[in-house]
């Protein structure tokens, strides 16, 4: 149990500290609040008192945000020069990419396309994309439209109308190729975009249309791969049809496409075609679902098809069936890069400790011991030794730190920052330092830990390949909400800090691209099924943005996690990730099995990466707090059979 006054005595200290560096950027505060009522002024248009804030800041580093908003609201050829001159001047920031793309609509709207071809720069919008091609096209620069268009071309969904025009010369003038139809068709059915392939049959010569009625019907009907006299169809599509089908096959069904293969390549004589990729395939997914014929099938193949992420699978899958001397077979089969990592430097004492071969096993835990990393614990408490997770500060000469605070974007930045505007601060951040040296990174970390914004002074340390200073990269922030939270819900503060730490580095606003919103990335869906259950009302997802209401929600479902894998960590970390339902999916039919050896065996790296990763910051965060760190083996139990674990939950 952790010494909860100890915690409480550190996180004081630490928010007093937090409190006096961070003087909530005192400098500007008149000017602040002058921006502000700038802000309202123009929005309400108040001009004549606008104008005058306006001159009053020329020197605040916020000063282009209002020129910003005055220019957007009139962006016509009328204010060209303005519009220009802001570009000029501001080219290198994200204000100067917004009212770019505003001015490059425009232009395009109304039909400006020497304007357009002049301005435009980079990649924006896909639409901008189009259209600046068309200003090409049209200006007589077909060369270089051709080429764009060829790019815009080769893409796996369906572009945007302002394309259709350019589309349309550049086949008129001859350069849509039947390949370059081939790579489009190939992009879209790996994208899942089969309509825009059928569509695309159209711009096939009448000869090569049925080889796509045949990619489409065995995407519909991949059974009707089983049907296909394969060596007989002379295309180069042939190969990559029947690939398709049988990982259709492959992943619904693997046993039975075990099977259906193995009938396939005796029916027919397969010899003159390319099929490692199915194999491979087939091969990948006999381990990730632990079937008993893996090694076997594996061990089958040719050498030269087995891939570096198959020999790591097999290792996997003879720890999983505890065939040890198999394991080390495989172990030896691996990239040099791989088997000097710790991770298989770690599996090879496993494999030697469960031979008899102590004293070899010992010697190569002892050789990762001191690592920031989950193997280096694994290691130690495999010998029984302490955990050796060193403090090393970060430091950075103090000229750097006044430059980079100086350099004009960071100053926007912070700005920003003390406005609580996180969206563009952190744009205006990561475009300042985009490109930096280390020692500007290092001194960005720093800057950013004393300002008190933690995803960037971690993001900053990671960029400048400094990952020791655990202050600095484990930061104790929201701790009465983590700490209060934790202790209604019986779990461990630092697991829960641990778990913050991977899925938001503590920014609050964040959001996934799956959609998880806030601090413990809760999906909308279970926050309101998490609000039903407590007897709240879920007004609308915007309420998961409170780092209070997403830590209370957060630990309530990790909790609810716990309880269904009868108090197993690691199980309930994996679900918090994966979800129950796929957690239980993975739980062995028949058997128990170590821990160490299931988790290595997540089929989706995401979690596992995810598991690993939060075992280890649990143990750091307790180092961090003066804790005695616990022994992370004694929160990993043997994982039970499906049968022992009844894991239903409406999440």
């Amino acid at each position: 149990m952790l010494n909860r006054l100890s915690i409480l005595f550190v996180l004081s200290v630490a928010l007093l500290t937090l409190i006096i560096s961070h003087p909530a950027g005192a400098d500007f505060e008149q000017q602040r609040q002058d921006f502000l009522a700038a802000e309202k002024a123009l929005k309400k248009g108040r001009i004549q008192e606008f104008n005058e804030l306006l001159a009053k800041l020329a020197d605040y580093p916020l000063y282009p945000y209002l020129v910003y908003e005055q220019i957007r609201k009139n962006v016509s050829l009328e204010h060209e020069e303005r519009i220009l001159a802001f570009l000029d001047e501001y080219s290198s920031t994200p204000l100067a990419d917004r009212l770019r793309q505003d001015w490059l609509a425009h232009l395009a709207a109304d039909r400006h396309w020497h304007k357009l071809a002049r301005d435009y720069r980079g990649h924006p919008t896909q639409s901008l994309q189009c259209s600046y091609a068309r200003a090409l096209m049209e200006t007589g620069r077909t060369e270089k439209a051709w080429k764009e268009a060829e790019r815009l071309w080769l893409h796996g969904n369906s572009r945007p109308k302002e394309c259709d025009p350019v589309f349309d010369g550049w086949r008129s003038s001859g350069n849509l190729t039947t390949g370059l139809v081939w790579q489009r068709i190939e992009l879209a059915i790996d994208q899942g975009r089969t309509s825009l392939a059928a569509y695309l049959k159209r711009y096939l010569p009448g000869e090569e249309q049925p080889w796509l009625d045949l990619w489409l019907e065995v995407i519909n009907r991949p059974i009707k791969t089983l049907e296909v006299n394969w060596p007989d169809k002379d295309h180069f599509v042939a190969e990559k049809i029947l690939f398709q089908g049988m990982s259709i096959l492959i992943r619904g069904d693997t046993q039975k496409a075990l099977e259906q293969w193995g009938e396939l390549e005796k029916r027919y004589d397969l010899e003159s075609m390319d099929t490692s990729a199915v194999k491979q395939e087939l091969a990948i997914y006999l381990a990730l679902r632990k079937h008993p014929e893996t090694l076997e099938y594996i061990n089958s193949l040719d050498a030269d098809i087995v891939t570096s992420r198959l020999r790591q699978w097999h290792v996997r899958n003879a720890l999983y069936q505890k065939n040890w001397q198999e394991a080390l077979s495989a172990l030896e089969s691996l990239d040099d890069s791989d088997k000097n990592s710790a991770r298989w430097i770690y599996w090879r004492g496993r494999i030697l400790e469960e031979m008899g071969l102590a004293h070899e096993a010992a010697a190569l835990y002892q050789s990762i011991l001191g690592r920031q990393n989950y193997f280096s614990l694994l290691a130690a408490d495999r010998v029984d030794q302490s955990y050796r997770i060193e403090h090393r500060p970060i430091s950075s000469h103090e000229n750097d730190v006044l430059n980079i605070k100086r350099e004009p974007g960071i100053m926007r930045a912070r700005e920003l920052f003390y406005l609580e505007r996180m969206v563009d601060a952190r744009r205006e951040w990561n475009s300042s330092l985009s490109g930096k040296s280390p020692e500007n990174m290092r001194a960005a970390a720093l800057l950013a830990h004393d300002m008190g914004w933690h995803d960037r002074a971690i993001v900053a340390a990671a960029n400048a390949r400094e990952f020791a200073d655990l202050i600095l990269r484990f930061p104790v922030s929201y701790p009465d909400f983590i700490i209060n939270y934790s202790r209604l819900r019986d779990l461990e503060p630092t697991w829960v800090f641990a778990l913050i730490r991977q899925e938001s580095m503590f920014m609050p606003d964040v959001s996934s691209p799956a959609g998880a919103l806030g601090i413990m990335q809760i999906m909308p869906a279970t926050g309101r099924l998490i609000a039903s259950i407590m007897g709240e009302a879920f007004r609308n997802p915007n309420m998961l943005l409170s780092p209070e209401t997403n830590i209370r929600f957060g630990t309530f479902y990790l909790k609810k996690r716990l309880d269904e894998f009868q108090g197993n960590p690691v199980l309930a970390t994996a679900a918090y990730n994966a979800g129950a339902n796929r957690v239980s999916s993975w739980l062995p039919d028949d058997q128990t099995i170590a821990a160490d050896i299931w988790v290595e065996n997540i089929p989706f790296f995401e979690t596992r990466d995810y598991v690993e990763k939060i075992f280890t910051y649990k143990v750091i965060y307790e180092k961090r707090l003066g804790i005695q760190p616990t022994r992370i083996t004694s929160l990993m139990p043997d994982v039970p059979g499906k049968s022992a674990v009844l894991a239903k939950t409406g999440f």
